[in-house]
Parts: structure tokens; sequence; C-alpha cells
């Protein structure tokens, strides 16, 4: 049975639906009892947030939840907004484990432990549970394709001219690695006519497009790595019938 591929997206047309992902480390020994950090806590999180997480049987695992599901629906909400509002995380505000809220924008999330990674997945409504969205977390050895090469080695072999410039580590340009054969199996094409590139602009305010044959495709792309672990996340546009 043939899948159904993705379109060039045309010059003006309206973007894809966004989705954003964000992974954390549960192993990793800076997030182990943070949840005792009483200024950080209340720094990022909302009044109500915080007292979940002082009530909560594991505070460091609340602590992390909410984290990641603030920072994968902020990912959303800067594709939907036309570039990132600032981020302050107590504006992210959890509505249980399904959603996060921010100034009337609801966005949907899903959160996933795989090992010590937690994962959350947001997305832009409608979108159902998050049909339509591919991702996965690996760890750095299960896809690195030259382990044996230097960074700069191995961005020059693995990755096109355009989507090295964000490159600063060997997790970033792996987690490139992984979306762009995820995008490329969505997308039912070859994985060379696709390519995952971040827009001309401020470091870590410019997230990453997809694109096929060097143009815009009706596909979103989400990169995520923290410690031992990257993910990725994709959803292409459903045509409309």
């Amino acid at each position: 049975m043939s899948r159904p591929t993705a379109p060039h997206r045309a010059a003006g047309a309206p973007r894809p639906p966004a989705v954003g992902v964000d992974v954390v480390d549960l192993g990793d020994r800076r997030c182990q009892g943070k949840a005792a950090d009483t200024r950080f806590v209340e720094r990022v999180m909302a009044p109500v947030e915080a007292e979940a997480i002082a009530a909560a049987p594991d505070p460091d695992m609340a602590l992390w939840r909410l984290w990641a599901s603030k920072e994968a629906a902020f990912k959303v909400v800067s594709k939907m907004e036309g570039g990132p509002p600032t981020f302050v995380h107590a504006t992210f505000v959890a509505a249980g484990e399904g959603a996060v809220l921010w100034q009337g924008i609801e966005v949907p999330v899903r959160l996933e432990v795989r090992d010590d990674a937690l994962v959350a997945l947001a997305w832009e409504p409608p979108g159902g549970s998050g049909a339509g969205v591919r991702w996965d977390v690996v760890t750095p050895d299960a896809l690195d394709p030259a382990p044996d090469l230097e960074l700069e080695a191995l961005v020059r072999r693995h990755l096109h001219e355009e989507e090295r410039p964000p490159v600063h580590s060997r997790p970033s340009a792996l987690v490139r690695l992984g979306a762009r054969r995820a995008l490329a199996t969505a997308l039912a094409v070859d994985e060379a006519r696709v390519s995952v590139v971040c827009p001309v602009g401020s470091a870590g305010r410019t997230p990453p497009v997809a694109r096929l044959d060097g143009a815009p495709v009706a596909a979103d792309v989400s990169l995520s790595h923290h410690g031992r672990y990257l993910a990725w996340a994709v959803r292409v546009a459903v045509p409309s019938p």
C-alpha cells in the first residue's frame, strides 16, 4: 500500500501544523533533587504547579513532567505566533497532564517515559491524541553513523551544507540525522532530498523547518537533546479533502 506524500508548500501557503518535543534525562544528576530547590521551582512554575509538585509522591518526576510539557508547548506556540514569545516558564501553565495554557492558547501535550528518558510531545490543535505525529527518542550511540569521526568531519560528511550552521555539539548533529530520517519516511522520499534547516536568526530563536529538495514542504519538525538522549518529532500536514 503506497503512503501519501506531502507536497511542496507553495509560496504564501499556510504553514504546516506545528509540533514540539522536549526530552529530559531523568538520570542526569542535575535533575535529581531539583524539586527541593524552592527558588528554582518558584521561578519556573505557577503557584498551583508548585503546590502540585510539593504534594506529589515523587516531586522530582512531577517537576520534570511539568517542565518538559512547558518546553514542548513553547515550541508549538513559537510557530503559531510566527516567532518565539518571551519565554517566562511560569506563564505557560499546565492544565492537568493533557495540555498547557498560554495567553488563551491551549496546546495539547502527551508525556511518555522510556527508561530514564521523559518525553513531552505537543502539537497544534486540532490533532486528537497526536495522530499523524511521528517521534522517537534514542541514545546517541544508537544513531551515530561514524563514532570515530571528529564532530567537524561528521558534520561535513553527513549533514547538508544548509543544515550545518546551528550545530554546536555531537548530539546537536545526531538529532538532526534522526529527524531527517523520520521526515524522509513520513514523506515517502529518499533521505537525500530532505533537510532540517534553521533559518538565519538569533541562536535558539529560530525553530527548525523541514525542506524537500531545498524548498518548503507541508511538514513540521522539532528537535530536543538532553544528557544521554536525543528526541525528535515530525508532523506531516494532511491534505484537505
